[in-house]
């Protein structure tokens, strides 16, 4: 992040609300000297067993989050491996992928970029949550493809530490509020209606990876709603950045 200077005696507050693991690592970016960061992850990642035939000869294989690498195991055969993002992108590198193309933006993105490679036939393996995702089976059903998704992990909605969220509310007016993907922020609307702290977010500002995300709690009717020029986590750093100078948290 570029050098910020402390207005006050007092730290800009952000909550983070990722996975623990995700949130851990984004905080290691933020400084210490002038943030305090409130970590209340609103889901939780499990992994779960599943089948895989490694006699089966797939194509491409296909990761669109951090979680699916992490919970699957490790491809052998040098297979072209297709990813979504950055931070996808770096894990998969260190881990031991080779042939990784990183696909910068989201499930449309990844569509057009892809499609190039796709021939009729093409076997496709997806390693990813027990959710389904019909808008990325029906377009690779569409251009005659064979997508096998396999379910590696669950993604719970739920919010790990219920005090930490709260205090974060309660104890300051215009702190920042992070949102990752489009699951968090349902999670987090659920969040405050159940803790009734609708009438104690006014003043933050929510910053968000994607429009798709913002869409998402548009009728919580914060005042302040940003959304990252890149979606990931670098954006997301940026953001940061520009809010607090705009916002003036910062001198």
């Amino acid at each position: 992040m570029s050098k910020l200077e402390i207005k006050s005696d007092n730290k800009v507050k952000i909550l983070l609300t990722r996975p623990e693991k995700d949130s851990l690592n984004f905080s290691k970016y933020l400084d210490k000297n002038f943030f305090e960061y409130y970590l209340a992850p609103l889901i939780q990642i499990t992994k779960c067993k599943y089948e895989f035939d490694k006699n089966v000869d797939y194509d491409f294989v296909l990761f669109t989050s951090k979680n699916g690498l992490r919970n699957f195991q490790k491809i052998e055969d040098k297979k072209k491996i297709f990813v979504i993002g950055d931070g996808t992108f770096n894990l998969a590198k260190k881990i031991g992928y080779a042939n990784v193309i990183n696909i910068k933006g989201d499930s449309n993105d990844l569509k057009k970029k892809i499609k190039p490679f796709l021939q009729q036939n093409t076997r496709i393996l997806h390693p990813t949550s027990k959710l389904q995702n019909p808008d990325l089976e029906n377009f690779f059903r569409s251009e005659g493809c064979d997508y096998k998704q396999i379910s590696c992990y669950k993604s719970i909605m739920m919010n790990q530490k219920v005090e930490v969220f709260e205090n974060f509310f309660k104890s300051c007016k215009d702190g920042l509020i992070t949102l990752f993907s489009r699951r968090t922020a349902i999670s987090f609307k659920k969040e405050l209606l159940k803790l009734g702290l609708m009438q104690k977010h006014m003043g933050k500002k929510i910053l968000t990876l994607s429009d798709s995300i913002a869409e998402e709690i548009k009728e919580l009717k914060f005042e302040k709603v940003y959304v990252c020029s890149q979606p990931n986590e670098r954006g997301m750093l940026k953001l940061i950045s520009e809010v607090c100078q705009k916002e003036k948290l910062v001198d």
